[in-house]
């Protein structure tokens, strides 16, 4: 933890987990285990951040923090669908989906500062990005036109990884939209890597700058270690 609490958000990120090799150094693990990791990875990429890895001890392999962020062979169980949630169908614009009356949700990034293991949409974060979004206006005029939605989650993937400027932009775009009454970002950094919220002014300063025109809230899920 004390060797994490200098670096800024985007240094954090770069020492990130991310391979079978980086946290062999840490944790134990056999020969097979790092074979079956490898081919996980190869599928299904890791991240974990300086810290968030501090919180795993190197002998728990059973605890919450672990299977929460590293890799599992019953990950390639037999099971499930890529796509649990009906998102494919409900797509109006390539990376927005119109599933409920009231909510328009947008993907805006595929990548994360850590890739939860039981994410339901592992078919895409960290991949090629063909279903994040790309076309803002159309997705503006499309809100625009369904008065019906009074509410924008921006998600991803980490809707935090994006740059300030890409955040600047979706919110300069949706303030002037006079049926949406509130904006959500739909981000764990405060959880994974702090530094983005505590240590970004300019982040805070944009928030502050569009909260004073439109609500902003920020949804985040905050499994940590229990004390």
């Amino acid at each position: 933890m004390e060797q994490t609490r200098n670096l800024t958000w985007k240094e954090a990120l770069d020492q990130s987990y991310r391979s079978v090799e980086d946290i062999s150094k840490v944790i134990r693990l056999t020969e097979t285990e790092k074979t079956k990791m490898a081919e996980i990875i190869k599928k299904y990429p890791m991240c974990v951040t300086p810290y968030y890895f501090s919180l795993i001890y190197a002998d728990e392999t059973d605890g919450p923090i672990f299977r929460m962020a590293i890799p599992d062979v019953n990950e390639f169980s037999e099971g499930g669908e890529p796509d649990t949630s009906g998102e494919y169908q409900n797509t109006v614009i390539t990376g927005m989906q119109h599933k409920y009356k009231q909510t328009a949700l947008i993907l805006s990034t595929d990548r994360c500062a850590m890739y939860c293991r039981h994410c339901f949409r592992k078919r895409m974060v960290g991949g090629d990005g063909n279903e994040v979004a790309k076309f803002l206006p159309a997705m503006a005029e499309y809100i625009k036109s369904h008065k019906e939605i009074n509410n924008v989650l921006i998600s991803g993937g980490d809707a935090f990884m994006n740059e300030n400027a890409i955040i600047e932009k979706y919110l300069k775009y949706l303030v002037s939209l006079k049926n949406i009454d509130f904006i959500r970002f739909g981000t764990r950094m405060p959880v994974v890597l702090p530094q983005r919220i505590t240590d970004d002014h300019e982040l805070l300063s944009i928030l502050e700058k569009y909260g004073k025109q439109k609500k902003i809230y920020i949804i985040t899920n905050s499994t940590t270690r229990a004390s």
